[in-house]
């Protein structure tokens, strides 16, 4: 499990996009869990969200390819809660934002948002579209294959990228 945090509009999801895209690719099961800080906007446009919207508590939609699930809580949920839900055939879980959790962390930054560095507990990596000196290792924002074998290497997985997890 790793965590990718950053201030507002940083980045984040533009990097776990091409991150999650790669090891997707390379044959990694990941499950991502997103920290949503100011509640979720449901489209009522689907059966699904119509009902949920209705004032349905749980709903469960599923086809043979995919199922969404839509739960109302009356507090959020705690982090062990939310992680037990993940299936447990994931070889990685991607968590963008909960910063306060004991995870390792890379964190994200964008010149034009904040060029200081969060510098939490457990920051093993930045991503930056501009110099920053530190101790840690610092991608450009655009080095997703980078990222993504630091990924790798940091979880104990395969040193090379692209690869077939399964050789």
């Amino acid at each position: 499990m790793i965590s990718f945090i950053g201030r507002h509009n940083s980045g984040k999801t533009t990097v776990l996009t091409g991150v999650i895209s790669n090891l997707s690719s390379a044959g990694y099961k990941v499950a991502l869990i997103k920290h949503a800080h100011h509640g979720l906007e449901i489209e009522a446009s689907q059966d699904s969200e119509i009902l949920l919207e209705a004032g349905a508590d749980f709903v469960m939609a599923s086809s043979p390819q995919l199922s969404i699930q839509y739960q109302r809580y009356k507090e959020e949920p705690n982090f062990a809660h939310i992680i037990k839900n993940i299936p447990e055939d994931m070889d990685l879980i991607i968590v963008e934002g909960f910063k306060k959790e004991a995870l390792p962390k890379i964190e994200v930054l964008r010149s034009d948002i904040d060029t200081t560095a969060m510098l939490l507990p457990q920051t093993l990596a930045l991503v930056s579209d501009f110099p920053i000196q530190t101790g840690l290792p610092v991608f450009d924002n655009h080095d997703i294959e980078g990222i993504t074998r630091f990924i790798l290497q940091q979880l104990g997985g395969s040193n090379s990228f692209p690869t077939d997890k399964s050789d």
